[in-house]
């Protein structure tokens, strides 16, 4: 991701709406070139979605809404209400 945009290794450009960012076992955030991080190295972000990145979206993270977000069985929760975010964004193009 550079300037907003999501591109393919060899620069081709992807037209895309959202992102959803799984976090996994490890953190890795090497891949977004856009200045939502904080001095902690973790997103500026509310319950997965970054306010300053219209249509990226975290889930996985460390206590994202609680203490299970970072497990199998709780990030469900986490992805429900993202779920319903995306659904409720305004539409644009």
């Amino acid at each position: 991701m550079r300037a907003g945009k999501f591109f393919l290794a060899d620069d081709r450009l992807l037209y895309v709406s959202n992102i959803i960012w799984c976090t996994g076992f490890r953190r890795d955030f090497s891949l977004i070139d856009l200045p939502i991080f904080g001095e902690d190295g973790y997103p500026h972000e509310h319950r997965g979605v970054v306010p300053a990145a219209p249509g990226l979206y975290f889930v996985g993270l460390v206590f994202q809404s609680n203490i299970f977000s970072t497990l199998i069985g709780g990030v469900s929760r986490d992805a429900d209400y993202l779920v319903n975010q995306i659904l409720d964004r305004p539409r644009q193009g």
